[in-house]
């Protein structure tokens, strides 16, 4: 595993220590959290970790609060992917996913999570994921599973 796919992972599962653990009402104060227990992290990669989380925001006599979402908001997750994505295309061996800069690693994350996909797995850069499929014989296949999953079919 890359390191930077090690960092999402550590990141991730700090979110949802902190967040099952104490009431965090905000994200400066989820990235301060988070600093203390050595782990830096920007708002906008603290944004985009939440989204891929399916964390929600939950009203309590205190005020909103974030915690995890029940279903994991599966379907709000899956339009946010599509909005990354700007083609998949493959050839006799590999599926290439492309999205917007800095959005390779979430979408890459949320591919590898999907148990009914026939993948080997991926690897993600800044902007361009390579999907390797279990065989090749149904990569055509395999190729649509992926646009159906990512939500832009």
């Amino acid at each position: 595993m890359s390191k930077k796919l090690e960092d999402i992972h550590k990141r991730h599962a700090m979110i949802k220590d902190l967040i099952s653990s104490q009431e965090i009402f905000n994200q400066t104060q989820l990235v301060k959290a988070m600093k203390q227990k050595g782990i830096k992290s920007t708002q906008a990669t603290l944004s985009r970790d939440l989204t891929e989380l399916g964390v929600v925001r939950v009203p309590t006599s205190t005020g909103l609060i974030y915690k995890l979402s029940a279903t994991g908001d599966e379907t709000n997750l899956k339009y946010r992917v599509a909005e990354e994505i700007i083609s998949v295309a493959g050839n006799e061996s590999v599926i290439v996913v492309k999205t917007y800069p800095g959005r390779a690693q979430g979408v890459a994350v949320f591919i590898d999570k999907q148990n009914d996909l026939d993948t080997l797995g991926t690897i993600g850069g800044d902007d361009t994921i390579i999907v390797i499929p279990k065989s090749v014989k149904k990569i055509k296949k395999t190729i649509e599973q992926i646009k159906i999953i990512l939500g832009i079919k």
